[in-house]
């Protein structure tokens, strides 16, 4: 099965959540506002509201990138989110997109940090952006070594 890096670019409807969407774009400097892990047809993500969790998603859905990690086996992926299901989302390390230091809750993850898990299996020790995530799958696709991306 093909797994994909899943970046979201479409701003929620919603008056709350588009706002916090814009300063997560703006602060980061990205067109992307959310991300997750795509297998078949479930999106695997970590949300404010449910934490790490999973939902259908379709291939067809606005408003999403797809990039396909040709290095990643879906049972690992699988396995690793099993071992988080359910955990809060980490609210906490986003104070690391304001303040000079990593302030994070080991376990925790924001939507980013959970692609970053479910992509190399390692909490991540540094700030993880959308850009982050694609210049690893950039790398792996080229069968190249990740290594630290800031």
């Amino acid at each position: 099965m093909t797994v994909y890096l899943a970046l979201k670019h479409k701003l929620p409807s919603e008056i709350l959540p588009r706002f916090f969407a814009k300063v997560i774009r703006a602060r980061l400097v990205s067109t992307y506002c959310h991300g997750g892990i795509v297998i078949d047809d479930v999106l695997y993500e970590s949300t404010f509201e449910k934490g790490v969790s999973s939902r259908q998603f379709s291939f067809a859905q606005d408003g999403w990138d797809l990039y396909h990690v040709t290095n990643l086996d879906n049972q690992d992926v699988m396995q690793r989110f099993t071992s988080v299901l359910n955990r809060p989302y980490d609210w906490f390390s986003l104070l690391a997109f304001v303040v000079p230091w990593r302030a994070s809750v080991a376990q925790w993850f924001y939507c980013f940090e959970l692609c970053w898990y479910l992509m190399y299996g390692t909490s991540p020790h540094h700030r993880v952006t959308p850009e982050s995530l694609l210049i690893g799958v950039l790398n792996a696709n080229k069968n190249r070594p990740v290594g630290m991306v800031y």
